[in-house]
């Protein structure tokens, strides 16, 4: 298993770890799929890690006194999720702060994907209110209440684990 440093030199390098992968294949470089697939692996397993800790942080909080660290951490918990995702099956995330907006660019065979193209940036739309708005009624134009938030980070994590093993073999 890479250790987070060739974790972090992989990401950078490879831009794209799908072409590249092909591009390896076409050179008859096979052998050497496995280690990248390693790679790949463990990128993703750290994107679910830090879902997993940004979910466990919101879970820990008082909603009612704490609301906006709530959505928060329950948008970032399923963001996380969704960036490994997305990376495994697509070769690439950004790491710019544009990639938020690319937080619902899932897989057609996602399950349940017309769901959650809906949800995940309305779960986006709370946190910036709650990271950004500072106006007394910010929250009350949200849909969802803090714990619908954690409930559907915590579904999304599920699914997404599920999806990964499913259909890659990856267990995060």
């Amino acid at each position: 298993m890479p250790n987070s440093t060739d974790e972090r030199l992989a990401l950078e390098l490879l831009r794209n770890h799908a072409e590249f992968k092909t591009t390896l294949t076409s050179l008859s470089m096979r052998n050497d799929l496995r280690t990248l697939d390693a790679h790949v692996h463990a990128v993703a397993r750290r994107w679910f890690e830090l879902a997993r800790a940004h979910y466990t942080e919101a879970l820990g909080m008082d909603p009612s006194s704490s609301p906006r660290s709530v959505y928060s951490r329950a948008y970032y918990a399923a963001y996380n999720a969704s960036k490994a995702v997305r990376y495994v099956v697509r070769g690439f995330v950004s790491l710019r702060g544009d990639d938020h907006k690319k937080v619902a660019e899932l897989p057609d065979s996602f399950p349940d994907v017309d769901s959650w193209v809906a949800k995940l940036p309305q779960l986006y739309e709370h946190r910036l209110r709650a990271d950004y708005d500072n106006w007394s009624d910010s929250l009350l134009e949200n849909q969802l209440t803090p714990p619908e938030c954690l409930a559907a980070a915590k579904a999304f994590i599920e699914v997404a684990e599920g999806f990964l093993v499913s259909e890659y073999g990856l267990k995060v």
